[in-house]
C-alpha cells in the first residue's frame, strides 16, 4: 500500500498560524483540530484532522490567515494534487495523474481494456504544469526549469523513476517542496501519521503544535 495524506501549506510564521487557528471553527461549526509546524522561513504546515479534507480548508484558511495556501493530497503514492488559494480563491489546481480516478474497464490482470496487442498503457501528461504559479508559495528563489520539469513529472533523481517517470507521487511531491527552498522532508506527511507519533525525519517533538479541541494528543497511539 502506498502513502496517502493531505496537508495545507500557508505562507505565514508558525506562532502567527497558530494565533488564528486557536479557535477557529470548520464549515459544520466545529473546532479545527490538527497540528501545525515550521517548514521553512515564514512557512507553516497544517496538517488537519481526517474529518477536516485539506483540500475543502486550504481556501477559507488563505482568507482568514491573509496569505497565499497550497493544499496537497497525495493518494495512494499514485496521484499528487496540489492547489493554490489566494483570498479565499483557488488561483490554481495541478493534478499528476489525471483520469486516475475515473473508471476503466480492466481485465483479469487489472490491465485497462482495449489497449493493441504489445501496446504499453501510457500515462497521461500532468495538468497544471506552470511553475509561476507556485511561487507565491516559496521560501527562497526558484529554479524554474527544475520546478517545471518536477512537475512533469520528470524525477530529478533517475533512481526515483520509472521509464523517465516518478513512481511514487510522494517522492514528487518532496521534489517539488525542496525546489521550492522548503523542508520536503517534514512536508511529506499527514494527520494520520503524527497522531501515530511517526514524526518525518528533521522534525523534533517540540516544534510539532496541536490545536482544536482539548485533551487531543499530538502522539496518542494507533
Amino acid at each position: 500500500m502506498g502513502s496517502f495524506y493531505g496537508n495545507v501549506l500557508v505562507a505565514r510564521e508558525c506562532a502567527e498560524v497558530m494565533l488564528l487557528l486557536d479557535g477557529a471553527t470548520g464549515e459544520d461549526g466545529e473546532a479545527l483540530r490538527g497540528y501545525a509546524f515550521p517548514v521553512g522561513p515564514g512557512h507553516t504546515a497544517i496538517c488537519p484532522a481526517p474529518d477536516t479534507d485539506a483540500i475543502r480548508l486550504a481556501g477559507p484558511l488563505s482568507r482568514l490567515l491573509g496569505a497565499p495556501t497550497l493544499s496537497v493530497d497525495v493518494h495512494d503514492s499514485d496521484v499528487l494534487d496540489m492547489r493554490v488559494y489566494e483570498d479565499g480563491e483557488l488561483r490554481h489546481a495541478y493534478d499528476s495523474f489525471p483520469g486516475y480516478f475515473d473508471e476503466v474497464e480492466a481485465d483479469e490482470d487489472e490491465n485497462p481494456v482495449g489497449l493493441a496487442d504489445g501496446e504499453d498503457f501510457a500515462y497521461p501528461a500532468p495538468v497544471g504544469v506552470d511553475p509561476e504559479a507556485f511561487l507565491p508559495l516559496a521560501a527562497g528563489s526558484v529554479d524554474r526549469g527544475v520546478l517545471e520539469s518536477v512537475l512533469r513529472c520528470v524525477p530529478r533523481d533517475p533512481e526515483d523513476g520509472e521509464e523517465g517517470r516518478y513512481v511514487f507521487a510522494d517522492d514528487q511531491h518532496y521534489d517539488v517542496m525542496e525546489t521550492l527552498g522548503l523542508d520536503a522532508r517534514r512536508l511529506c506527511t499527514g494527520h494520520t501519521y503524527l497522531s501515530r507519533g511517526q514524526l518525518p525525519d528533521g522534525l523534533p517533538r517540540e516544534a510539532l503544535r496541536v490545536f482544536g479541541e482539548a485533551g487531543f494528543s499530538p502522539l496518542a497511539g494507533d
